[in-house]
């Protein structure tokens, strides 16, 4: 069928906003690409109106959108269900009101026309459904494709110490929002940030963790206070070395956020390890896409059993390395732990061989020297930690080295940094 075309006439500054964005979102890397159209207020204007194109396309099994550097595809079906009206949409709750199970699955059109910025559709009964342009294209399959779902800066230790991040100080980020707001950025971008000057005792490190979500109740507690007396069946409770590595892997669903605080170190060594896993899985994604597919699709176990006294847990959470956004291939979640990573009995023969190359490629990168953060965390200096992103371990010790913590659930913080006014 041939192209029925339509006109959309854009204004200025709203029309140099969406084409700038649409752009930046193709050319630029997925891990930098913009979250959505920056679409600003409209402003008219007393000179001559600059224009966009706009072309669409009754095709049989989907409705064909061009609009500016994007060409979209909707199903009939979807358009119809994504309907804001009123009567199909509640926008004091930002729920559906539509049955969507009643739409019609061979559903299309009877009329469609494009004024300024807005698509109109009208249905077999007559509804009319308006579609903002610039909401179709930030909401649709292709713009998503190109987008981020949350902004990160992949990190080396160069990159990280040359960034110059500051710190937040416990007295001003426990009443000022600002504060609040600039260490979540941080957070976001890095997958990990401090807080200092905060007092060391358990009761503090409370404080300053319910300040930026919810404390999540584990196995180990609501917070933890522990020493190297192998007072539970861990290695972290030794004074051994650890390698890189995410923690509860053996969890269905890996805590979201590490909290870590040392209120007490006499001695040597112990140093903190921090490597950004999502700069690793990216390394691997350019140079063997192949492995890089292999660790997002094959699913291993990770197990942690304790019988100690007073202890006694089985713990299995099954999934793979890499879990990524299908549509953008945006690592979301890594999952590594070569300590608790049980028997491989969910991979067939011919696979094992090319998943072990796989893990040994992300290991390398993991593993390299300027991919390695360390510091020193000392009393007063509370370090959080993104652990689906960012793993951690420590060098070996001498002395009595105690440290405390909690774990934090990862939608809460998520919730408190929109609320701010922050992509998340």
């Amino acid at each position: 069928m041939a192209f029925t075309r339509g006109l959309v006439t854009l204004r200025g500054s709203l029309l140099r906003s969406l084409l700038d964005a649409a752009r930046a979102s193709v050319r630029a890397p997925w891990h930098l690409r913009p979250v959505q159209f920056q679409v600003i207020s409209r402003r008219w204007q007393h000179t001559a109106p600059a224009s966009v194109k706009c072309n669409w396309n009754l095709r049989e099994d989907c409705f064909e959108l061009s609009y500016g550097d994007l060409v979209m595809h909707f199903d009939y079906v979807w358009l119809r269900d994504h309907c804001r009206s009123a009567s199909c949409y509640n926008s004091k709750t930002n729920q559906r009101s539509l049955d969507t199970a009643n739409v019609e699955l061979a559903i299309r059109p009877t009329k469609t026309r494009v004024e300024e910025e807005t698509l109109f559709l009208t249905w077999p009964d007559g509804h009319v459904t308006r579609y903002n342009l610039a909401w179709l294209a930030q909401n649709s399959y292709e713009g998503q494709k190109q987008n981020s779902v949350q902004p990160r800066i992949l990190w080396n230790s160069d990159i990280y110490t040359k960034a110059g991040i500051p710190a937040a100080h416990w007295e001003k980020f426990m009443i000022c929002d600002e504060e609040l707001k600039k260490f979540l950025s941080n957070f976001l971008l890095y997958g990990f940030a401090f807080v200092e000057g905060v007092p060391a005792t358990l009761e503090a490190t409370e404080e300053v963790s319910n300040r930026v979500s919810l404390i999540r109740d584990t196995i180990y507690g609501r917070i933890w206070s522990f020493t190297s007396d192998f007072s539970r069946g861990d290695t972290a409770y030794t004074k051994l070395a650890l390698d890189r590595h995410t923690d509860t892997s053996y969890f269905q669903e890996p805590c979201g956020i590490q909290v870590f605080h040392c209120l007490q170190h006499d001695g040597t060594g112990g140093r903190t390890l921090i490597v950004d896993g999502f700069h690793a899985a990216d390394k691997v994604l350019q140079k063997s896409p192949g492995c890089f597919e292999l660790l997002t699709r094959v699913p291993i176990k990770h197990e942690y059993i304790e019988n100690i006294e007073g202890h006694h847990n089985h713990m299995i959470g099954i999934g793979p390395l890499l879990n990524v956004y299908p549509w953008n291939n945006e690592v979301y979640m890594i999952r590594y732990n070569n300590y608790n990573r049980t028997v491989i009995n969910t991979v067939p023969h011919d696979v094992v061989q090319n998943w072990y190359v796989a893990h040994r490629t992300l290991t390398t990168e993991l593993r390299r020297p300027e991919n390695e953060l360390w510091v020193k965390l000392k009393p007063g200096k509370v370090l959080f930690i993104d652990n689906w992103r960012v793993l951690h371990g420590r060098e070996s010790f001498t002395g009595l080295r105690r440290l405390c913590g909690c774990y934090l659930t990862r939608d809460d913080m998520l919730n408190t940094a929109r609320s701010l006014g922050l992509k998340a």
